[in-house]
C-alpha cells in the first residue's frame, strides 16, 4: 500500500512540474515505475509504454491550459508531428529489439550543446523569451524542423519521454517561437506522439503484459497534477524563470542518459 501511495504522490508531482515545460515527464516516470512498480527481466519494455500513457495525460492537461492563453500553435504542431510519429515507431522498435547506446551518446552531445547555447542566451538576454521572430518561419526552416522531430519521436517511443527536449529548442532556435508558445505547442505534439508510441508497442509486441489497472488508477492523478501545475505556472511563473527551469532539466536529462550509458542500460 505504501508503494501505491508513494507512486500517486510522485507521479502527481512530476506532472505538476513538467506540465510547465512542454515535457511529458517520462524522464522521471520511467525510473519511478521501475523502482516501485515493475522489476525483473523485461521491466523496461513495460515501464516505457505505461510512461507514455502518463506523458499523454501531462501533455493533454498542459495543452488545455496553454490553449486558453493562446499559447498553442496547432497548425505548426500538425506540420512538425509527422517526423515525430515516424520516430516514435522507430524508437519503440529499437527499445524492443536493439541497443540504444549509439543514439543516446549522440543525443547527450546534442542536448548539452543546446543547453549551453540556451543558458548563454538566457544570461545575456539575447532575446525576450516571449518574443516571436516571424522572419525565421521560412519553408526551409520548417521542413528542417519537421525532420528534426524524428529525434523527439525516437525519444518518446524508445525511452518513454514526451520529446519536448527536442521540440522546444527546435521551435525556439530554428523557428523563432517564444518560449511559452513553444512549450504549449510541444505539449500538443506530446499528446499525439505518446499515444502513437504506446500503440506502437502494442503492435510490435502484443504479448507485453501491460498493467492497464495501474494505468487506470494513476492516470487521473497525472492529469489533475498537470492541470493544476500548468494553470498555476501560467499565472505565477515568469517566462524567464520557466526558460531557466527548462535549461536545467535539459542538463539533468543529459546527466541521466550519461549514467545510463555508463551502466549499459
Amino acid at each position: 500500500m505504501w508503494q501505491l501511495v508513494l507512486l500517486v504522490i510522485l507521479v502527481f508531482g512530476v506532472a505538476f512540474i513538467y506540465s510547465n515545460l512542454g515535457l511529458g515527464g517520462g524522464l522521471l516516470y520511467v525510473p519511478i515505475l521501475l523502482s516501485l512498480a515493475f522489476t525483473g527481466e523485461g521491466a523496461e519494455d513495460i515501464a516505457v509504454p505505461v510512461s507514455l500513457t502518463f506523458t499523454t495525460a501531462t501533455g493533454l492537461s498542459a495543452t488545455i491550459n496553454h490553449h486558453r492563453k493562446g499559447l498553442v500553435n496547432f497548425k505548426l504542431a500538425g506540420i512538425l508531428i509527422t517526423g515525430a510519429l515516424i520516430g516514435a515507431v522507430i524508437g519503440a522498435f529499437f527499445n524492443l529489439n536493439t541497443s540504444k547506446q549509439v543514439f543516446l551518446a549522440f543525443f547527450v552531445t546534442v542536448i548539452v550543446i543546446m543547453g549551453v547555447k540556451m543558458l548563454h542566451d538566457w544570461r545575456k538576454n539575447r532575446r525576450s523569451e516571449d518574443e516571436n521572430d516571424d522572419s525565421m518561419m521560412t519553408r526551409g526552416r520548417t521542413a528542417a524542423s519537421a525532420n528534426g522531430t524524428l529525434a523527439s519521436g525516437f525519444l518518446s517511443g524508445g525511452l518513454g519521454i514526451g520529446g519536448g527536449l527536442v521540440n522546444v529548442p527546435l521551435m525556439v532556435y530554428v523557428l523563432g517561437r517564444g518560449t511559452r508558445k513553444a512549450i504549449g505547442t510541444s505539449s500538443a505534439m506530446i499528446v499525439v506522439t505518446s499515444i502513437f508510441g504506446f500503440f506502437s508497442y502494442l503492435w510490435l509486441k502484443p504479448s507485453l503484459a501491460i498493467d492497464f489497472n495501474l494505468i487506470a488508477l494513476l492516470w487521473p492523478f497525472v492529469f489533475v497534477g498537470a492541470f493544476v501545475g500548468s494553470r498555476w505556472g501560467l499565472k505565477k511563473l515568469k517566462t524567464r524563470s520557466v526558460a531557466l527551469i527548462f535549461i536545467l532539466v535539459m542538463f539533468i536529462a543529459a546527466g541521466k542518459m550519461t549514467v545510463d550509458l555508463m551502466l549499459g542500460t
